[in-house]
């Protein structure tokens, strides 16, 4: 059931390796500049995972058949890639915020206070503190993106067996 949600073609393939060349250029030319290029590498992964995968996901369960560069150049499936990637990072920005202030609603006014007399601080901590945009945030991001792709695939599923039943 999985395999018949998502279908891979040589869109697909230019868009990710424009992705790896393009971090790659990054990674080299940060390094240069950079004492710890560990960190560059890091921070990539990390906007790649948060910023394009949960959108790319989306797009791939919903949107792919929509089309909104034709003639930017003369290869369909380079189009097609573009649009694959404009559309993931949009997509992933318009989900990943809301939810970073979910996280951040419920991390500093949620709950979560010692009650303890004296101690005021909030235990589960700060979200803001984690810039969760850019990749660098701990198991908060990384279970957004989780909650933010588990959503999408699960409707999805439930979208087909309903449909199904109906047939």
């Amino acid at each position: 059931m999985i395999k018949d949600l998502f279908k891979f073609g040589k869109p697909d393939v230019l868009m990710w390796s424009g992705v790896g060349i393009f971090s790659v250029i990054l990674i080299v030319a940060f390094s240069l500049f950079s004492s710890n290029s560990g960190l560059v590498v890091k921070d990539l992964f990390g906007m790649a995972v948060v910023l394009i995968l949960p959108g790319y996901v989306i797009v791939k369960l919903y949107l792919d058949n929509i089309t909104i560069s034709e003639n930017l150049t003369k290869n369909a499936d380079v189009n097609k890639a573009i649009d694959l990637l404009i559309m993931s990072i949009g997509v992933s920005i318009a989900s990943i915020i809301p939810m970073n202030f979910i996280w951040n609603y419920l991390l500093t006014m949620g709950g979560g206070e010692d009650v303890k007399s004296g101690a005021g601080s909030n235990l589960w901590g700060n979200v803001d503190e984690e810039q969760i945009y850019t990749g660098s945030a701990s198991w908060r991001s990384l279970f957004t993106v989780i909650v933010v792709v588990g959503l999408a695939i699960g409707y999805k599923i439930y979208e087909q067996k309903r449909k199904a039943k109906s047939e």
